[in-house]
This record gives C-alpha cells, sequence and structure tokens, in this order.
C-alpha cells in the first residue's frame, strides 16, 4: 500500500489557540492512511501529545525571538536541507510565513502554501513594519494561497486575494448544539444560581483578544446588573496580568476562570452571551461553534463579518463605542433567549468539519499531484 502524504505545518506551537483548534479539528478527522499531518513549531504546545498518537512527528526549532532573525533562516535551512522529502510544506504564521517558505523553495520543496488566519497585523512600529516588509515578498515564495475569509486573504496577499483559496473552519455539528442538560450541569458544576447572567468569552490571553476591554465592560455592566458573572476560557502569556486586572476591581467572587482543555461545549451552554472584543482576527472559529449552540455574541468591528451565519445572532460594534457594547449588553439580558441554529444550516454554510476535512485532504492530493 502506498505509504500516506505528508504534510508539513509550520507553526509557531500546536496550542488551544484558532490556528491549533482549526488543523486539529482536521487532522482528526482526515483518512490518515492517505493523508498525514507534520509539525515544525518553535515552542512545546498543548496537542503535541495527540498528535504523536495520531501519527505525527513534532519537529523544533528555536524561534526568532531566542535567535534572532539570521539565526532562525539558519535553523531553518538546516531543516529543510534535512527533510527534501516533502512535498507539501503550509505555513500558518502569516507575514513571517516568508522565511519558512524561502528555505523551503530553496531545498527544492515543490508545494508551498502560506495561510492568512488574521485581516491585521497586531504590531506596532519597526516591528510591524519589518512584518509589513517580509509579507510582502511571500508571493515570490509560495505556490499557492489559503485564508480563512475573503478580508484575511485580502489582508495577507494584497492583489493576489483572489486566487486564495478559502478553507472554512469545521466544527463536529454534534458537540456543539444547544443542550438544556449540559447547561444545568455546567451551571451546577461553577455553582450559578439560575438569576445570574453569565458572560462569557473563550480565547488565549494575548494582546489581540483585548482582555482589559472585557474587563472594563464587565465592571461596568455590573454596575447595573448585580447578579451577572465573568468566564473567562484559555490559558496565555497575559493570563497572570489579567488576573491581576481583575483583583484591581475587586471582582474575583465574580469572575471564573478555566483552562483551555476544559470542555468547551459544556461552557457555551452555561453562558447567557458571548462577548468578543478582539482587536483582530481572521474568522474566529469559537464565535461559529457559540452561534450552533443558538448564543447571543457581541464582537467588534474588527472580525471579519463572513463568520456571521445570518441567524441574528452576531451584533458588531466598534471598540470605540464602549457605551454602545454596554447598552447592547444590557438589551441581551433584557431579552434573553436562546436560538439555537439547525445542523443543516451550519452544513450548508460549510461548516461541517467532516465535510471540510474532506475537501482539505483532497485539496492535499490535488497539489502533491500538481506539485510531482
Amino acid at each position: 500500500m502506498e505509504s500516506a502524504l505528508r504534510i508539513l505545518h509550520v507553526v509557531d506551537g500546536m496550542n488551544q489557540s484558532e490556528v491549533g483548534i482549526m488543523i486539529m479539528n482536521v487532522y482528526r478527522n482526515l483518512d490518515r492512511n492517505k493523508v498525514q499531518f507534520d509539525f515544525l513549531t518553535s515552542e512545546e504546545g498543548e496537542y503535541d501529545e495527540e498528535i504523536l498518537q495520531l501519527g505525527g512527528y513534532i519537529y523544533r526549532i528555536s524561534s526568532i525571538n531566542e535567535v534572532g532573525i539570521i539565526g532562525y533562516q539558519k535553523a531553518l535551512r538546516r531543516f529543510f536541507k534535512g527533510h527534501r522529502f516533502y512535498i507539501v510544506m503550509h505555513s500558518h504564521i502569516d507575514q513571517m510565513s516568508v522565511f519558512p517558505l524561502k528555505a523551503a523553495k530553496r531545498t527544492g520543496i515543490p508545494v508551498r502554501v502560506a495561510h492568512s488566519h488574521k485581516t491585521k497585523s497586531e504590531a506596532t512600529g519597526k516591528v510591524k513594519w519589518f512584518k509589513e516588509m517580509a509579507g510582502s515578498l511571500i508571493p515570490v515564495y509560495a505556490t499557492d494561497y489559503f485564508a480563512c475569509s475573503s478580508e484575511a486573504a485580502e489582508w495577507l496577499f494584497k492583489s493576489r486575494g483572489k486566487q486564495a483559496e478559502i478553507m472554512f473552519k469545521g466544527i463536529e455539528l454534534d458537540r456543539f448544539c444547544y443542550s438544556h442538560s449540559l447547561r444545568e450541569q455546567g451551571r451546577r458544576e461553577l455553582n450559578i444560581i439560575d438569576k445570574e447572567f453569565v458572560i462569557g468569552h473563550f480565547g488565549r490571553f494575548t494582546p489581540q483578544k483585548n482582555y482589559d476591554y472585557l474587563i472594563e465592560l464587565f465592571v461596568g455592566f455590573r454596575r447595573r446588573i448585580p447578579q451577572s458573572k465573568l468566564i473567562l476560557v484559555g490559558d496565555g502569556p497575559l493570563k497572570a496580568e489579567i488576573e491581576a486586572k481583575i483583583m484591581h476591581y475587586h471582582i474575583q467572587n465574580h469572575v471564573i476562570l478555566l483552562e483551555a482543555k476544559e470542555d468547551m461545549k459544556k461552557w457555551l451552554q452555561v453562558f447567557d452571551l458571548f462577548v468578543f472584543p478582539s482587536l483582530q482576527e481572521g474568522l474566529p472559529l469559537t464565535l461559529v461553534e457559540a452561534q450552533g449552540a443558538g448564543l447571543p455574541i457581541i464582537a467588534s468591528d474588527c472580525i471579519s463579518k463572513e463568520v456571521d451565519l445570518g441567524a441574528g445572532l452576531v451584533q458588531f460594534i466598534s471598540l470605540a463605542n464602549k457605551s454602545k457594547w454596554l447598552e447592547t449588553m444590557y438589551d441581551v439580558y433584557n431579552h434573553q433567549s436562546r436560538n439555537p441554529i439547525e445542523p443543516e444550516i451550519l452544513i450548508k454554510k460549510g461548516y461541517d468539519v467532516k465535510q471540510v476535512a474532506q475537501q482539505t485532504q483532497q485539496k492535499y492530493l490535488q497539489l502533491r499531484d500538481d506539485g510531482i
């Protein structure tokens, strides 16, 4: 039997981020006799153990922050010279993808995919300028372009954005449908009483998720609705800083912090409102999952409107208008309702993970055939 096509994914680390969750959802649902995933990373990840169990390899090189840009490029060249057997490499590090793409091209990797997961850079000053210069060179080295949305494609690939393959982020439909029994179970576990209104958020504790803004919104909301709680599900480098901010506002008895590995399905049922004030995103998978559970969402207008499934569950608001956020939150509180989306709608929109995995698998096999 012919061995599986091995795809080399280049990521910072395989954590429970939007990128990590998207890749793993596809990976679990592939026919791994036909397509296997391997990973080139710069840090240990929360999914590493599962990847090894699924048959993937994990390679590690130093990051730019550790060895500088010259050291990073040398590490990439050494890696690809020793792994010329890959036919398809797929880079997920946005503007910085230019460096693994360049190294892969110089060592003869025939298919080199650049994938855009964002709609703008979170960097500032000289770092932003450097990343923009690097990103502008991606077309020199990439053979194919993927993006999570048309806005993400346009941001990273500019005039070549229309050439990008829009890769939907699939979810397991049966896991994220609304369940009243799971809602009651989850609220009991967290000691949340019936009258309490729960605002929730999933996301890594990183600058782009804008946790400061979220905490300030909750403080303002509690002034009018004291019977409210905030649940934050995630991990990340800013977690200690956010915990300190929670203590500063004396709201520690009203905020629940949960690890990212906790059961997302259950907590989506517990929430009454999902608040998502990110500074930039591509197409957040968590918002698709939240709509699958019939959960009202208030999101920043920095987020791609393509995430809205048309069920009347998502409202986009400018981050410059905090009073509008609060008024909308009060309105959701006053008109509490749960309107689960039928699975057929999610399938029609292209979010069924089994369908997405099958399409992705076929795309990789096509790229292999074109690249040989």
